[in-house]
């Protein structure tokens, strides 16, 4: 059977964004607002001026510091080691069919969660919207994405948050 991957953990926010690229993005703001407050804040004699250059100048040297430590001498390597995981044989997986998809909603003081649950094979899986706050394609509920007589392989961890019957889905993929 040929597989399509629809969500990994590698999809995810934090997986996405470089740490390297948010120390450069902090090097490029901090000499912007360096570069404004020469230009345009007028010295009162009250050394405010002085601390405000020094600051924006101090969050510069320690951006392009960062950028080049984390892109050159220590680069970040989890998305491999997380695909090296993914696809490792000791990593379980299971494919079947989808049966007793559930949906329920948790409701709180703050608000709801709606839960979504399943079992492929003997495996028991639950997710829910709260976690990511519905930013995710995957942790979005209600997406019809999985549904009852679905063929699916779904690479997981043991436990999930939402009981020790669960587990959590590491990586979903959808028949063709």
């Amino acid at each position: 059977m040929d597989y399509k991957t629809y969500w990994s953990i590698l999809d995810t926010p934090a997986s996405n964004i470089q740490l390297s690229s948010v120390s450069l993005c902090i090097a490029i703001g901090a000499t912007l607002f360096w570069y404004l407050a020469k230009k345009i804040k007028k010295d009162s004699g009250d050394g405010d001026r002085k601390i405000v250059l020094w600051a924006t100048g101090s969050f510069s040297v320690f951006g392009i510091a960062g950028y080049l430590l984390l892109t050159f001498l220590y680069p970040d390597k989890s998305n491999k080691k997380a695909l090296e995981m993914l696809n490792s044989p000791t990593t379980p997986r299971v494919e079947g069919i989808v049966s007793n998809f559930e949906r329920t909603v948790r409701t709180t003081r703050f608000g709801g969660e709606t839960i979504e649950k399943f079992i492929v094979g003997n495996v028991q899986f639950a997710y829910g919207d709260a976690a990511l706050g519905r930013f995710g394609s995957f942790s979005q509920t209600h997406n019809n994405v999985i549904f009852n007589g679905q063929r699916v392989r779904i690479t997981y961890r043991s436990r999930s948050s939402y009981g020790d019957n669960y587990n959590s889905i590491l990586r979903l993929e959808i028949a063709k």
